[in-house]
């Protein structure tokens, strides 16, 4: 009896996650613009409401150094929340090693916050050969990426600052190579 309570609460658990899974990981929000080729959602911040000021937030590294968003203040900064288990996100990664080692020299950074545990997002960094800064987090992570408007905890999720500090684009989902270089040039 005990045995078959077990199996059927794993069960639910696993279904549970699954579910998750799949609505958070690229879900779109309704209501917002589609993204070009993506099945994301982009949602402008020059052409909705006003551009707010970006949010400054503490996360480890993957060293375990405490990190503010605010040192990259200055530079056009790139923010994204993913995670190692999330297929979209996973298929960014190498658009976005490119794009930062093509516009790092102007000002361009990406500061990727894993959703993750620590082993794993090592893992893929190093099998990836990322470069740009990598905060890892859980809870802390998940509260970041709210308060840059993703309500639903959606993965991946992004959103670009400009050199002033004003968000400038948010997008749920995976982000296309044009939406991606519409961006950079837009706003680099």
């Amino acid at each position: 009896m005990i045995r078959c309570l077990r199996r059927k609460a794993l069960a639910a658990l696993c279904a549970g996650i699954v579910a998750f899974s799949l609505a958070a990981c690229g879900a779109p929000d309704q209501g917002a613009g589609t993204g070009e080729n993506s099945g994301g959602t982009a949602e402008t911040a020059a052409a909705g409401p006003e551009p707010f000021r970006r949010i400054d937030f503490t996360l480890p590294d993957l060293n375990g150094e405490a990190r503010q968003l605010s040192e990259w203040d200055g530079d056009l900064v790139l923010l994204n929340f993913w995670a190692t288990w999330c297929p979209p996100c996973k298929k960014e990664m190498p658009m976005f090693q490119d794009r930062y080692e093509q516009y790092a020299d102007q000002g361009f950074t990406i500061v990727a916050v894993a959703v993750d545990e620590l082993a794993e997002t090592k893992a893929f960094i190093d099998t990836f050969g990322i470069e740009f800064p990598v905060l890892i987090g859980q809870d802390e992570a998940v509260a970041a990426g709210r308060e840059y408007g993703n309500r639903i905890g959606a993965l991946p999720y992004t959103v670009l600052i400009d050199r002033d500090g004003l968000v400038r684009e948010t997008h749920r989902g995976e982000v296309s190579e044009t939406e991606l270089d519409n961006w950079l040039q837009r706003y680099l």
